[in-house]
């Protein structure tokens, strides 16, 4: 399979690579033309020639993911100085990679700027490996946690409407093979949807890496749930826990957080995520007099999101040089 994905990127690249000889062949001939007239003047288009065709690389290369960690962190008590020195680096490029989500709330990217100024204060202190290891853990049950669970709760009302979509079609006496086509649909939109709204961030190719992993991990558990947890549910949860890149991606592991997360959530936003509506009723006593209570609808407003339909033409724009700006942000973080 990874052979005939690097096929592909050959026939992908290989007209590009045409169009790139091209390119210079026509850019050297006029640098040598303007040379005939002006040295300078063949000086400055020769740069503003380079600057144009290395401008594009640069902003497709600035929506790349960070790299992913290639081993998984030390287990407590365990690692060295080394080890954990790294892991507390991937941790703060994982939160600067975080409060940069527009959709962060001024709660949540409070909690994450703290947790950045806080590895920056245990770096300056002249850390032991005790020390980095009581920061790793604090950062990672505190502000990647509770990123991790408002990532869930936020975007919980649109997953709910794909799977409730597909649970409409399927109860309507729906055909086997078109049931599994709409599940497909279902589970793959929904991991789709949740990789641009944790990670708004990225290359489309890693987008899809992220989505067809995490849909096809959820449809196989669900499977082997034998119908006790919802693929489309599950799906959503695996992308938050692809989203964390200071740890490799390990299924089992991201399967049992993500069915664990799961099992966390409110029960009334996996029911009804959008009525807006809470019917409270019944009879108390205060008094000696009895008071009946009416039914109260309370309305709750939506916050009203723009759904991710991946980077645009202004988004790219806008990453020209996203990844001098993280190098610079990482740099000073560490010293």
């Amino acid at each position: 399979m990874n052979r005939l994905r690097q096929a592909a990127a050959r026939e992908r690249r290989a007209p590009i690579y045409w169009w790139l000889m091209l390119m210079v062949a026509t850019g050297g001939m006029l640098v040598v033309m303007v040379h005939g007239y002006s040295r300078p003047g063949a000086v400055l288009v020769g740069v503003l020639l380079a600057a144009a065709w290395v401008a594009p690389l640069v902003a497709f290369l600035s929506l790349s993911m960070p790299a992913r960690a290639t081993k998984p962190p030390p287990a407590p008590g365990e690692g060295t100085y080394d080890e954990w020195m790294k892991q507390a680096r991937r941790i703060g490029r994982v939160l600067l990679y975080y409060q940069d989500n527009p959709e962060i709330p001024g709660e949540l990217r409070l909690a994450i700027r703290a947790a950045r100024e806080d590895l920056r204060d245990t770096f300056k202190a002249h850390p032991l490996r005790d020390d980095l290891e009581r920061v790793c853990e604090r950062i990672r049950a505190g502000a990647l946690k509770e990123t991790k669970d408002w990532f869930g709760r936020e975007y919980r009302p649109d997953i709910r409407e794909l799977a409730n979509e597909y649970e409409q079609a399927a109860t309507a006496g729906m055909d086997e093979n078109k049931r599994l086509v709409a599940l497909q649909g279902a589970v793959s939109n929904a991991a789709a949807l949740m990789s641009r709204n944790c990670m708004p961030r990225m290359l489309e190719r890693e987008r899809l890496t992220c989505a067809a992993d995490c849909a096809w991990l959820a449809v196989q558990a669900a499977v082997v749930q034998a119908g006790q947890v919802s693929p489309v549910d599950l799906a959503e949860m695996l992308v938050i826990e692809w989203s964390d890149f200071s740890e490799p991606w390990q299924p089992a592991r991201a399967l049992r957080h993500a069915l664990a997360r799961l099992a966390r959530a409110p029960a009334a936003a996996v029911a009804s995520p959008d009525d807006g509506m809470e019917p409270v009723q019944g009879v108390t006593a205060a008094n000696g007099k009895r008071y009946r209570r009416v039914r109260v609808r309370v309305k709750r407003r939506r916050q009203h999101r723009r759904r991710h339909q991946g980077p645009s033409l202004v988004d790219i724009l806008r990453s020209f040089g996203q990844w001098v700006r993280y190098s610079a942000r990482s740099w000073m973080l560490y010293r």
